[in-house]
């Protein structure tokens, strides 16, 4: 998958997020989390802004050099006492760290939206759950998924795995690892790493699944208002809510798990 500068998505969404900020006055920012220690020992993939009310919005910066230019980016303070609308329209910029900051705000209005609409989120049991699986199915997943990938390869299903990393590449039987996106074209069920909102790759990605019955983007990414994904292809979004901010914050910078703190949940694109 090629990085682009920008895309439709992107977009699409500060576009959304605009409307909604012109509807309502937000929340300023009050915090902005990159990195759980000062000397970034057992950092985590991982950030979050925190809004004035308490509601977060999360990102990925695991990737290239999003956390130091993130941190760069907040060490003056800049962004703290904003309004979430101002750091969303960084999602459009062609920097990492950038991406990273712009889809934090993002998700962190359409946690506010979500919430406002007293939306059910039904939450999630096990991710393989999502795809119905059958005999007949091939799977393409956008991201390597080990835990995910074990589980698929015990059906005796055919999966097909898009990566960034060589390192992963393999051609085993069922299993095919490839750099090549179009091998999705094959598959009738997806699952894609939400960090492919972060990396602007999954425009790209879309356009080698149309038709599929189910394309599942999942992760503490995909955290955002789902119109301009299912718009696109996209039929299950799969995010996760923080439900106590405070407790979140304690376990973040620990580096335990969120789960005590989080649900997740999915929004599926069909009637009602």
């Amino acid at each position: 998958m090629q990085q682009t500068n920008m895309t439709s998505i992107a977009q699409d969404f500060v576009t959304l997020i605009e409307r909604v900020g012109h509807g309502q006055t937000l929340p300023p920012i009050r915090d902005i989390y990159v990195a759980p220690r000062e000397d970034d020992a057992n950092n985590s993939n991982f950030g979050f802004i925190v809004l004035e009310d308490d509601t977060v919005g999360l990102t990925y910066v695991g990737m290239d050099n999003t956390l130091e230019g993130a941190k760069t980016a907040i060490s003056g303070q800049r962004y703290k006492g904003t309004s979430p609308l101002d750091m969303a329209h960084l999602y459009t910029g062609q920097a990492s760290w950038q991406r990273a900051l712009g889809l934090a705000a993002v998700n962190a209005v359409s946690q506010i939206v979500i919430r406002q609409s007293g939306r059910p989120l039904p939450e999630i049991g096990h991710t393989i759950d999502l795809l119905d699986l059958s005999p007949g199915d091939h799977v393409g997943m956008v991201g390597y998924f080990p835990p995910l990938v074990d589980q698929i390869g015990s059906l005796d299903i055919p999966l097909t795995v898009i990566e960034l990393d060589e390192k992963w590449l393999k051609q085993d039987h069922n299993l095919e690892v490839t750099l090549d996106p179009s091998r999705l074209s094959r598959c009738n069920k997806v699952l894609c790493t939400g960090t492919t909102l972060v990396n602007h790759t999954l425009d790209s990605v879309l356009t080698h699944t149309t038709g599929v019955e189910r394309f599942c983007l999942i992760g503490p990414t995909a955290s955002c208002l789902p119109e301009p994904l299912f718009e696109q292809g996209v039929t299950m979004l799969c995010g996760c809510q923080v439900t106590d901010c405070d407790r979140f914050i304690e376990l973040w910078l620990s580096g335990q798990r969120w789960r005590a703190a989080t649900r997740r949940y999915v929004l599926k694109n069909e009637p009602g």
